[in-house]
């Protein structure tokens, strides 16, 4: 089967042009703006040389999803998995901070309980519409999403060709920083709150608050930030009704935008220090874990 994508993140001096190709830019802050100017067309022609194809929308059944999911998920190792998220959380390689939460998703579906339509209920439709190259780009720039799982394809399959980063001392730092951080929050914390105090911190570098909760997102994921409602994902295939279901356990009012397994955490449940060593060989070193 010919590949529809380069499998790759962009990088070097392929990520400002692919920007330009996909109508991002960077402001005088270093932050991700729109560009109001389109690319030219020599810089689509050299886009698609190098492969991409900015504007293109590939149609995909959720069997092609599943199947191709699983086939990535096979090849990575769950130990460079967790290296890259560490990674992506320091800020030495954004890349890494989303590979967490499509991985989960992915490692469970080749042995999912599958409905009456012979595949397993993962909150696919029955066709996506995946852009690759906006994906890729996305994941370059350290976008980090749990809805949508058709765009948790383009991250597995170039984590499988490409490889993943590793992680540096001053990326370990910042991310045992973290673990502390939420470990030491106060009882009635809600994940919203904890979202602002490490805003206040600036202990995430280049983040916003939108990659701040998808990285809590991740760390709900895999079951280091644990609630008491919804299993993590990194131990079973979790089907999108279960999750659905769960929701009307939540207690409060919970943002739209922060959702189980996060939404159900609450500062008094810390960190699983068991969770944390099993997934990143980290002792905890927070006044309030497991």
């Amino acid at each position: 089967m010919a590949k529809d994508w380069p499998e790759r993140i962009p990088e070097g001096e392929e990520l400002p042009l692919l920007m330009r190709c996909c109508g991002y830019r960077f402001n005088r802050a270093g932050n991700v703006a729109v560009d109001p100017v389109p690319p030219e067309p020599e810089e689509l022609a050299e886009a698609e040389r190098l492969g991409w194809a900015p504007a293109q929308t590939i149609s995909l059944s959720a069997a092609d999803l599943i199947a191709r999911a699983i086939a990535a998920a096979a090849r990575l190792d769950p130990d460079q998995v967790a290296a890259a998220f560490v990674a992506g959380v320091g800020g030495g390689h954004p890349r890494g901070r989303q590979i967490l939460i499509s991985y989960a998703w992915a490692r469970h579906l080749s042995g999912a309980p599958r409905t009456d339509s012979g595949l397993p209920d993962c909150g696919l439709a029955e066709r996506s519409e995946v852009n690759f190259s906006d994906q890729a780009l996305r994941l370059a720039l350290g976008y980090v999403w749990n809805e949508l799982p058709a765009n948790f394809l383009p991250d597995l399959e170039a984590a499988a060709a490409q490889g993943l980063p590793s992680p540096s001392a001053d990326d370990e730092a910042v991310f045992r920083r973290l673990i502390q951080v939420i470990g030491s929050q106060a009882p009635d914390t809600t994940p919203g709150e904890l979202e602002k105090n490490l805003a206040r911190l600036k202990l995430i570098p280049k983040s916003d608050k939108y990659a701040r909760y998808g990285m809590l997102q991740a760390l709900a994921e895999v079951g280091v930030i644990p609630n008491p409602i919804l299993d993590p994902s990194w131990d079973r295939h979790i089907p999108y009704s279960e999750r659905i279901a769960a929701h009307q356990q939540v207690k409060g009012s919970p943002r739209s935008d922060i959702v189980l397994p996060l939404a159900g955490w609450r500062g008094a449940e810390g960190i699983d220090g068991a969770r944390l060593q099993q997934v990143f060989g980290i002792e905890p070193a927070s006044p309030r874990s497991r």
